[in-house]
């Protein structure tokens, strides 16, 4: 059963760990982030209780956590505070004092730069590590992006990011802008992002995907699934989102053409469905058209995840369905450009930088033979995803067993 939020039915005989996270309903990698931490938790630090601390959607997200009972088990839940100006509420004073560890969740909310200098939009996560500090209870950073720094915030994350317990960060080239800013910590390295963890099912979840592939005439094992992302004008107005969205037709089309197998069209964020149709499948060649469906619906990452375990291979731009693919046994290829940040560069830490594409530097041509390839060479391409999978596990076990060490370290002191 499903705890209620109120941080003061938490069990004072069990280790207390406060999750921060950047939670975000219309987008299924910011949904399926902080379910990911939680199996985590579950299967590494089960004595453990979890209060999630959300930055936004807390009902939703509560709702969305109370359909997996079994697999999350029970955790707390408080809107996250930390306001300029505002002091902290009776409830999330007692939850950081009762707590023996604090982690920001896995995303890219500590990238000062990226999304603009508004300092309140960084603070509260760095607000939440001071507070764990001053009471004395370790903090620490699992699976993060750091995809930019602007001054002075290395000043600061030096301090605070210097005093972690441990700093993980899911591409190797976060962990590189870290280290170049002076950022140091005892235990700082490459940790997957806590999506990898990510396989949350019931039976609606089954039922959908079985519904889904009837639906659109799928036949498991013998489909593609393809991610659009087409909003590069959001990093700049240079017109590429039309460029990138000519080669997705490409891709597409040579895969249908090459293979003979039918492609479905799926998001990964809700705001890009309009584009999927009007700038991709409305505009596919006539010979290609009638074996390509388009999902004109958005929906969550339990349901993705279920679709993408059918699914032949996931070609996607948006990198948490590849995720999502993965953890499920299923190869993924990731075309991507440079402004949608680092986190691509996980998939050369986990040796599967073959599926990785530029789409503004490599050839089409490139890219849609290494999707023909999975077909072609299935055994290679499932070999792909378990040395990827070994990777992600093994740094799961490792990095967990510091969280749990951390955690318990605290808890065992207070005793």
């Amino acid at each position: 059963m499903i705890a209620p939020t109120s941080g003061q039915n938490r069990a004072v005989s069990r280790p207390s760990i406060l999750l921060l996270s950047g939670w975000n309903l219309y987008n299924i990698g910011d949904v399926a982030i902080t379910p990911g931490f939680l199996r985590l938790v579950r299967h590494y630090l089960p004595e453990a209780h979890v209060t999630v601390l959300a930055a936004s959607y807390p009902e939703e997200l509560r709702a969305y956590l109370q359909q997996f009972p079994d697999q999350i088990g029970e955790f707390d839940l408080l809107p996250m505070e930390f306001k300029p100006g505002q002091p902290l509420s009776a409830e999330m004073e007692a939850a950081f004092a009762g707590a023996d560890l604090v982690v920001l969740n896995s995303g890219m909310t500590l990238s000062y730069g990226y999304y603009g200098r508004d300092w309140d939009r960084y603070l509260p996560r760095i607000f939440s590590f001071m507070k764990a500090r001053e009471l004395g209870v370790p903090y620490g950073v699992y699976g993060h992006s750091f995809d930019k720094m602007d001054s002075h915030a290395d000043i600061l994350y030096r301090d605070v990011l210097g005093r972690a317990a441990f700093v993980y960060t899911r591409d190797s080239e976060s962990l590189n802008l870290l280290q170049s800013n002076g950022i140091a910590c005892p235990e700082m390295a490459f940790g997957p992002d806590s999506t990898f963890a990510f396989d949350l099912r019931n039976a609606k979840t089954d039922a959908f995907a079985d519904s889904f592939l009837k639906e659109h005439a799928l036949e498991r094992g013998a489909f593609l699934a393809f991610v659009p992302r087409l909003d590069v004008n959001r990093f700049r107005a240079d017109g590429r989102e039309q460029v990138h969205a000519a080669q997705t037709r490409d891709l597409i089309a040579q895969w249908v053409r090459r293979t003979g197998e039918p492609v479905v069209i799926v998001p990964e964020v809700s705001r890009l469905l309009d584009a999927h149709k009007t700038m991709v499948f409305d505009q596919l060649p006539d010979d290609v058209r009638p074996h390509v469906t388009y999902m004109g619906d958005y929906w969550m990452p339990d349901q993705a995840q279920a679709v993408y375990a059918r699914a032949r291979l996931v070609v996607s731009a948006e990198m948490h369905s590849v995720i999502l693919a993965l953890a499920a046994g299923t190869p993924a290829l990731h075309p991507h450009f440079s402004q949608a940040g680092l986190k691509q560069w996980m998939l050369r830490d986990l040796g599967i930088e073959q599926w990785l594409f530029d789409q503004d530097e490599v050839p089409v041509e490139r890219v849609a033979d290494a999707m023909v390839a999975v077909k072609e060479t299935p055994e290679a391409a499932q070999g792909a995803v378990a040395g990827a999978a070994d990777i992600f596990r093994r740094r799961q076990k490792e990095t967990m067993a510091v969280v749990r060490a951390a955690a318990l370290g605290h808890y065992e002191r207070k005793a």
